[in-house]
C-alpha cells in the first residue's frame, strides 16, 4: 500500500477521531467492571428486583460476561487504531499490521454480541421478561454483517503485498460496518421509539425517525457506490467518502439534539456510538482532498518543512 504526505488537516482529522474512539472504549471497559461487579456479588438483590428465574439470570450472565470481554478486546483494538494513526501520518508501513490487529479485537467484540443475541431471542421463545426480538435481531445481523469482512482484511492485511485481496475486503468491509450500525439504529427505534405512536409525535421525535431510519441507510448506499468505484475503478472518490463520513456522523449529532427534547431519547443516550459525532470532521477534511488513484498518492502541497529541505 503506497505511503503518502497528508495535508495537516487531514492528519489532525484522523487523530481526532482515533482519540474519540479510544476515549469511548475507556469509558464502557470502565463501565463494564462496575456493572460486573454489582452483576457477580448483588445477586440475591439483582434477582429480587428483576424476578427472574435462575435459567434467565444465567443467560444474562453469558450475556454480560461475554459483553465485558468484548469491551476489553474493543479497547486494545482502539489503542491499536490510535497507534495505527500515528503511524499512518508518519509514513511508517508498520500502520498496516496495526491496523490488522485493530480488525481483529473488533471483529471478536462484535462476534461477542451473539451472547445478548441469544438471550433475548431464547427470552422470547420462553416468555421471559425484559427481553425482545428487535434487540436479539439487531445484535444477530451486526455480528453477520460486520465479523467476516473484518476477519478476511485484517487476515489479508498479513500481506500487504497483496494489493488486490485487501482492496476487495475494504470494499465490502465499510458497506458492512455502515449497514451493521443502521442495522442497530433502526432496530432500536422500532423497539423503544416508534411504540410511542402518533399521539406523543412532535417535530423533534419526527425528526429523530427520519433519522434512524434514513440517515445511515443513506451513508450505507453512498459507501457502497464509493467502494464500488475504489474497486472498479482503483480509485477514492473523496467527495463521496466525505459525505458518507458527515452523514454517518450527523446521525449521532442528530439523535443527541433529539435527546434534548424527547426524554426517551436521552435515557438511551448512553448506549449510543457518541464518539463518531467526530466523523464528520474526517468527512470535511475529506471533501478538500481530491480524489485519487489507490495505486499512485494523491497530488497534496509540499510542507513549509518540506520546502525549506529541497532548497538549494
Amino acid at each position: 500500500m503506497n505511503l503518502i504526505e497528508l495535508p495537516n488537516y487531514l492528519k489532525i482529522s484522523l487523530l481526532i477521531v482515533a482519540f474519540s474512539f479510544l476515549a469511548y472504549s475507556i469509558y464502557w471497559a470502565a463501565y463494564s467492571v462496575f456493572w460486573i461487579y454489582n452483576l457477580t456479588f448483588n445477586v440475591t438483590t439483582f434477582l429480587e428486583e428483576m424476578n427472574i428465574g435462575t435459567l434467565q439470570y444465567a443467560a444474562i450472565l453469558f450475556q454480560e460476561y461475554g459483553a465485558s470481554v468484548g469491551y476489553f478486546l474493543s479497547l486494545i483494538g482502539a489503542i491499536l487504531t490510535f497507534q495505527c494513526t500515528v503511524l499512518f501520518i508518519k509514513n511508517d508501513k508498520k500502520y498496516l499490521d496495526r491496523l490488522g490487529k485493530a480488525l481483529f479485537f473488533e471483529a471478536v467484540f462484535f462476534l461477542l454480541l451473539i451472547p445478548s443475541s441469544i438471550h433475548h431471542l431464547l427470552g422470547v421463545a420462553l416468555s421471559w421478561t425484559y427481553v425482545d426480538v428487535y434487540v436479539g435481531l439487531s445484535f444477530l445481523l451486526q455480528a453477520l454483517l460486520i465479523v467476516p469482512p473484518f476477519l478476511m482484511l485484517s487476515r489479508n492485511l498479513r500481506k500487504p503485498q497483496n494489493h488486490t485481496s485487501i482492496l476487495k475486503w475494504i470494499t465490502i468491509a465499510a458497506p458492512s460496518v455502515v449497514l451493521g450500525f443502521w442495522v442497530k439504529y433502526l432496530f432500536l427505534w422500532l423497539d423503544t421509539f416508534s411504540p410511542l405512536g402518533p399521539k406523543q409525535a412532535s417535530l423533534a421525535s419526527t425528526v429523530g425517525a427520519v433519522n434512524s431510519c434514513l440517515t445511515l441507510l443513506v451513508a450505507g448506499i453512498i459507501t457502497s457506490v464509493a467502494c464500488l468505484g475504489l474497486y472498479r475503478k482503483r480509485k477514492l472518490d473523496t467527495r463521496l467518502a466525505g459525505i458518507a463520513l458527515i452523514l454517518f456522523g450527523s446521525h449521532f449529532i442528530i439523535y443527541d439534539l433529539v435527546s434534548i427534547w424527547v426524554p426517551v431519547y436521552s435515557s438511551f443516550l448512553y448506549l449510543t456510538d457518541f464518539w463518531m459525532t467526530a466523523l464528520p470532521i474526517l468527512g470535511i477534511a475529506a471533501l478538500k482532498m481530491k480524489p485519487f488513484n489507490v495505486t499512485h498518492p494523491p497530488t497534496t502541497q509540499p510542507s513549509k518543512q518540506q520546502q525549506r529541505k529541497t532548497k538549494p
